[in-house]
């Protein structure tokens, strides 16, 4: 009897430890870093890299990208992912002609925990923060550069 019961017990327990792996998030933090030091970021339209493709649901493109001039918007929605903690539903890279973003979009709104952690960008030559606040910042002068974290839309944004 209690040999049946020790054989039934190590099954789920191997069953349960099994069904946590699988169901692990995939943490993009390493991906998406670059944002929280002056709202650099990753053209996504050239593709997410091989170890955070399980976490891909979906990918559209939206415009052209070999008309000169038209903006091109590219969304990854993800399953199961991660970014700087937070659960992270879906990027979009927005690619103008001269100007472009970076969207985040979170699960809840606890990732605005996180914006003490994004720093303005190096300031290099006629540049100045204009704004810099519990919300976002701002830079201007020879380059524009902005974050926003929206609480409403639930959202990270850098542009520039």
């Amino acid at each position: 009897m209690k040999k049946t019961l020790m054989i039934v017990s190590v099954a789920l327990l191997g069953q349960a430890v099994m069904g946590n792996a699988a169901s692990a998030a995939t943490d993009m933090t390493a991906y998406f870093k670059p944002m929280m030091a002056g709202c650099d970021y990753p053209a996504i339209s050239e593709g997410i890299p091989a170890k955070y493709k399980a976490a891909v649901a979906n990918k559209k493109v939206k415009g052209n990208p070999k008309v000169e001039g038209e903006d091109v918007i590219t969304t990854y929605t993800f399953k199961n992912a991660t970014a700087f903690g937070q659960p992270l539903l879906k990027a979009e890279y927005l690619q103008g002609y001269e100007w472009g973003h970076m969207k985040l979009y979170f699960k809840d709104t606890k990732f605005m925990t996180l914006r003490p952690q994004f720093k303005t960008p190096k300031l290099e030559g006629n540049v100045k923060v204009v704004k810099n606040n519990a919300l976002g910042y701002e830079v201007n002068g020879e380059y524009y550069t902005a974050l926003e974290f929206n609480k409403t839309n639930k959202t990270i944004t850098c542009d520039i």
